[in-house]
């Protein structure tokens, strides 16, 4: 027995103890990066499976399909070969269902919405689940019978999961960081230390596990996202245009201003589009005779989807280009889809420049720019006053 608990020790980080001892209904591990809490959870999930006396319906859920079977789902079934569980189960590769002694562990993502909101289950395990909507939260939790575990990074500095989940009574939250991690090289180590003096705000999240905050460089900290269902009728829009290829994604936003508002919408943020693409994107949506502003620089494939029947014209950028639109965009209160997830994560992370004596300047860093570029054309292009009238 003695010589049990110490594999069991040597075997397992922290956060697998915490949910032992746990019996709360929501078990949050949040944690920066390699913090080991995923892997640990999965190990959670094998002990209660082996020891578990009556069945159980255990879901593991991510937010796609792609990412799932790249991360959890090869950790899972990593551990339960090497714990001897996988060979005394059947896996169903096309089901991705794992039985075991009479239970069933099914992985699926929120894109299945048959799985996610028809059945219920004992336990859930949202991996990641910053990547999730509330109202995903609220489906899955009011269908797990026992209790539901969550793991996150904390990279937003406002989430759902701080509101209306953390806070709850019957909540239990960990917070763990790579120095919880027995397994790590010391080669990672160093590598993640690194981020200590090099980027402060990363390191505050990924690091030490802390909900991120908003940085003096973020360019934008006040913009709204509300679900899209609460938008009012779009009656006159504009949409902006980022062209993109291999390197970059083609980028677009919808644009309705009400008063000092601006609504906005993410219509599209892929690479790989031609201009043919782009047509049959917008003409698909019925959005080909919307206005569209797209970039200037860009005159060849302007021109090309005119041709096509776009009605597009090459967006004024003003004096001073960037800042300039930047500045008319704070003139407004930005209300974005809660859908527009590419939109989020670069309002999150578009940054003034900082230099190495630690001064910021009034430039942006030129990263996570495509959806809000286009946003800046279409708003400087339709609703500065600084413009002179054009000819359509």
């Amino acid at each position: 027995m003695e010589t049990s608990r110490k594999r069991v020790e040597q075997l397992c980080n922290r956060q697998f103890y915490d949910l032992i001892n746990s019996d709360a209904r929501i078990r949050v591990h949040q944690g920066g990066t390699r913090s080991g809490k995923t892997y640990a959870i999965i190990q959670y999930l094998c002990y209660v499976l082996s020891t578990a006396t009556e069945p159980l319906v255990i879901s593991i859920v991510r937010k796609t399909l792609p990412s799932l079977k790249g991360s959890v789902l090869r950790d899972f079934l990593k551990i339960t070969q090497e714990i001897g569980i996988y060979q005394l189960g059947t896996y169903n590769k096309s089901s991705q269902e794992f039985y075991y002694n009479g239970h069933v562990v099914e992985f699926t993502s929120i894109d299945d919405p048959a799985k996610i909101r028809g059945r219920k289950r004992n336990i859930a395990f949202l991996n990641e689940a910053n990547e999730f909507h509330l109202e995903d939260f609220r489906q899955i939790n009011m269908r797990t019978t026992d209790y539901v575990i969550i793991d996150f990074n904390p990279s937003e500095p406002v989430h759902w999961l701080y509101s209306e989940v953390i806070d709850r009574d019957d909540c239990d939250t960990w917070i763990t960081t790579y120095n919880d991690n027995k397994f790590l090289s010391k080669e990672l180590i160093f590598e993640i230390e690194r981020m200590k003096e090099r980027d402060p705000d990363y390191w505050r999240v990924y690091g030490e596990g802390q909900r991120a905050v908003f940085s003096q460089r973020q360019i934008f900290n006040n913009w709204s996202f509300i679900p899209e269902s609460e938008f009012p009728e779009f009656d006159d829009p504009v949409i902006g245009l980022d062209f993109g290829y291999s390197v970059d994604p083609s980028a677009s936003v919808l644009v309705q201003k009400h008063g000092d508002k601006l609504y906005v919408k993410e219509l599209l943020y892929s690479k790989g589009l031609t201009n043919y693409d782009l047509y049959d994107f917008y003409k698909s949506k019925g959005l080909d005779q919307v206005l569209i502003f797209a970039d200037s620089a860009e005159p060849k494939s302007i021109d090309e989807l005119k041709q096509l029947g776009c009605w597009i014209k090459p967006a004024i950028k003003g004096t001073g280009s960037i800042n300039a639109g930047i500045s008319l965009l704070k003139e407004f209160d930005v209300i974005c889809s809660k859908e527009s997830t590419n939109l989020y994560t670069e309002y999150l992370n578009y940054y003034w420049t900082e230099l190495k004596d630690g001064t910021i300047v009034n430039k942006p860093v030129d990263k996570f720019n495509h959806l809000i570029d286009s946003l800046r054309y279409a708003t400087y292009s339709q609703y500065s006053k600084r413009i002179d009238f054009f000819v359509i």
